[in-house]
């Protein structure tokens, strides 16, 4: 499934609220954690938020501002939904092989993984995306892509959602991509709701 794409779908009920992990690592990009945190945040009954580091402190984004994890690799965490920003430090989070392996192990039992940016590339490295349709920042594309062939990378999409995988091409992409999941989780009425709050917020 991609922005392109009107198929109606039945809505999931959410019986319990679904946990939202959103990881953080050096530098990574700060809107692409807090755009889509937002449109979970405005609905606490169904999505509760946390978020992992490995160390338990506080971690610097690129822009600058650090967000304290609530947990680290320590603790056993469980999550519905993994979140995974790009950002300048996705390159170096890469080579950290104790980052690679707890994606490897935490999303076994993880029911949806999103990605926004270069994000994908971590989820790429660490496997998690094999035959799933996905996409990433265009103006990293060649360097994403070029980690995991297995992947059917779509060049122009801005979003996709194929199974458990979601993926963003970027930073308001991801807030797309977090209606799309909330549209898919509850229902179409309640995603478009969200939108429109974040317009007021905004004064659009």
């Amino acid at each position: 499934m991609t922005e392109s794409e009107s198929t109606e779908r039945e809505s999931t009920r959410v019986s319990r609220p679904l946990t939202v992990t959103a990881l953080l690592y050096e530098q990574f990009d700060l809107l692409e954690i807090s755009g889509p945190l937002e449109m979970f945040g405005l609905l606490p009954a169904q999505f509760s938020i946390q978020m992992f580091s490995l160390i338990d402190e506080p971690v610097a984004s690129m822009q600058g501002p650090t967000l304290c994890p609530d947990c680290h690799i320590d603790d056993d965490i469980q999550s519905d939904i993994l979140l995974i920003p790009g950002g300048s430090g996705c390159e170096s989070a890469l080579e950290n092989v104790a980052l690679i392996d707890w994606l490897k192990q935490h999303c076994q039992h993880t029911t949806y993984i999103c990605t926004i940016g270069t994000g994908a590339a971590l989820a790429a490295r660490a496997g998690l995306m094999k035959g799933k349709a996905a996409t990433t920042s265009k103006q990293h594309y060649r360097w994403v892509t070029g980690i995991d062939s297995e992947v059917n990378w779509s060049p122009v999409a801005r979003w996709t959602i194929d199974g458990t995988v979601g993926t963003a091409s970027g930073r308001a992409a991801g807030m797309d991509l977090s209606l799309a999941l909330i549209a898919h989780l509850i229902d179409e009425e309640t995603a478009r709701k969200n939108r429109h709050q974040r317009r007021i917020y905004l004064g659009q």
